[in-house]
């Protein structure tokens, strides 16, 4: 528990840098997994699952464009509806599910075609199962990156006081302290990890991904204790209708 009686303002202050560091955690072990797969995906696309150079890309711009558009999702349901806490905590577990579907199929040879061979001029293309569990692995994993993205930033802002001098002066630390955390996980998503990725097999890869974003999540709960929860304020379509109507009345 973060009280202290005999100095409550430095309790307050110790508190939020905490819930801040917890965050900050939680997204270099988020933005791994997220971009450990995304850096390198078309090579899996190409050399393992015999998609054509245009067509990986395609599929991976659709991956990344539905994991954006979702963060747009995430933020209002997060505002609106939920708190940011559940949002992220239901959108890690679609995550997670997603990379271990993805983990399954890379280290089985009978979920994935089979290997091209130097005789044969055409590759063997997927099966409809394959392609299906291919798709759904990626796209609930696009689901769980967009409920991240739209909530684990503004969960950790809602841990400082923005009505105090100390708290919004907390806020834009936590913030750069989150884009550091961004960029830290990153960095070890396009290097350690993609060097499993290449030399070790895929299966280590989305292996690797899927402990980062487990990791994520037991970070998270542990946390649990010290967070400060933003109440929902209903959606804000219903309060512009509402306001419409008064001024038509």
């Amino acid at each position: 528990m973060c009280i202290d009686n005999s100095n409550l303002v430095l309790a307050t202050r110790r508190c939020s840098v905490n819930r801040s560091l917890v965050v900050s955690a939680v997204e270099v072990m988020e933005n791994l997994a997220f971009l450990a797969n995304a850096s390198n995906l078309v090579m899996y696309l190409m050399g393992f699952m015999h998609f054509s150079l245009s067509d990986s890309a395609v599929t991976v711009n659709n991956f990344m464009v539905t994991a954006f558009l979702l963060a747009l999702l995430g933020a209002f349901l997060s505002d609106a509806f939920c708190t940011t806490y559940v949002i992220y905590l239901v959108s890690a577990v679609i995550e997670f599910l997603g990379l271990v579907i993805l983990t399954i199929q890379a280290r089985s040879t009978s979920l994935k075609p089979p290997p091209c061979t130097s005789s044969s001029t055409t590759c063997q293309s997927m099966t409809s199962s394959q392609a299906a569990m291919l798709f759904a692995g990626l796209y609930l994993s696009a689901l769980g990156i967009g409920g991240i993205k739209g909530s684990l930033a503004p969960h950790g802002a809602e841990q400082f006081d923005k009505g105090t001098v100390q708290g919004r002066k907390g806020r834009s630390t936590f913030f750069n302290y989150f884009v550091f955390s961004l960029a830290g996980g990153g960095l070890i998503a396009v290097t350690f990890v993609v060097w499993i990725e290449d030399n070790k097999g895929w299966q280590w890869g989305f292996g690797s991904a899927t402990i980062a974003i487990l990791l994520s999540i037991v970070i998270f709960v542990a946390g649990s204790p010290l967070y400060r929860n933003k109440k929902p304020t209903g959606s804000p379509l219903t309060t512009i209708g509402k306001a419409r109507t008064q001024t038509k009345n």
